[in-house]
C-alpha cells in the first residue's frame, strides 16, 4: 500500500510524487528512526493546518494519530498534540 492515497492533501507535485513511491512500511520505518522530531512536529503541523483549512476529516484523524505515536515516542519534549489541540479551539479573548 502506497501513501499516495493522501495526494489530495498535499501542497506540492515533489509532496505527491513522494508519497506515490513511499510505501506506508517504508514511512513507518522511516520514522522509526526519526532523530529530529522538532522537524516531524513541524512537518506534522503543517499537514494538520493544510488538512484543517480544507475540512479534509481524514487526514486530520491520519495527523492526529501520527502526533500521538511521536508524543509517545519522544516523551521529553513538547506535546504535538497540546499544539494540534490549540488550532482547533478558538482563542480565548
Amino acid at each position: 500500500m502506497s501513501l499516495s492515497n493522501a495526494d489530495l492533501a498535499t501542497v506540492s507535485d515533489l509532496a505527491a510524487r513522494r508519497r506515490a513511491t513511499t510505501t506506508v512500511a517504508q514511512a513507518e520505518a522511516l520514522t522509526a528512526r526519526v532523530v529530529d522530531t522538532d522537524r516531524l512536529a513541524v512537518s506534522l503541523l503543517d499537514e494538520f493546518r493544510a488538512a484543517w483549512s480544507t475540512g479534509d476529516h481524514d487526514q486530520m484523524t491520519a495527523v492526529i494519530l501520527a502526533a500521538i505515536d511521536l508524543d509517545q515516542a519522544a516523551p521529553g519534549e513538547p506535546r504535538l498534540m497540546d499544539e494540534i489541540r490549540g488550532i482547533q479551539m478558538p482563542a480565548a479573548a
